[in-house]
Order: structure tokens, then sequence, then C-alpha cells
């Protein structure tokens, strides 16, 4: 468990970690001279930082599938309207 100090811009808070995660933690904190307070805030930045694009990303690709399926649909509806512009064409470049 841990436990961050509070002053006026920080709130205190209790985060449980694993025994395997928190060996890891004390091996990056002493090497890197870090408070574990730090290396919380490290890795909640980081986590957020990374967390916002792959959102966006899923979002954006969610969006796409979408769009394929609606593209998709108006290709079908309009598919007749094209071969009846390529009859046409031909017809005229024919002469007949």
């Amino acid at each position: 468990m841990l436990t961050l100090k509070v002053n006026k811009n920080m709130r205190e808070v209790i985060v449980k970690i694993p025994k395997r995660m928190l060996n890891e933690n004390e091996h990056t904190v002493v090497h890197q001279e870090l408070e574990r307070g730090d290396f919380v805030y490290i890795s909640t930045t980081r986590y957020v930082t990374d967390y916002k694009p792959e959102t966006i990303r899923a979002e954006m690709m969610k969006g796409y599938v979408e769009m394929s399926q609606i593209n998709l649909k108006i290709a079908k509806e309009c598919m007749h309207l094209e071969f009846e512009a390529q009859h046409t064409m031909e017809r005229l470049v024919s002469g007949g």
C-alpha cells in the first residue's frame, strides 16, 4: 500500500499494488532516485497520455467501419446509374 503526503495542491491517495509490481517499483525508484509518490505521479501521467491517443484511435476505427457500411450501401444504390452512364457513353461514342 502506498500513501502520498498531502499539501494544498495534493490529496492523499492510497494505492494497492501487487507485490511483484511493488518490487519492480522499488527497483526503479532506487535507480532513478525518485520518491514513491513521484513514481506514481509519473506512471499515472504516462497512463493518461497513452490512454487518450489509444481511445481516439479506437473511436476512429469504429467510425471508419461504420462509414464503410454506409458507403457500400450508397454505392450499391447508385450502381444502376453507373451502368446507365456507361451504356450512354458507349452509345454516343459508337454513333448509335
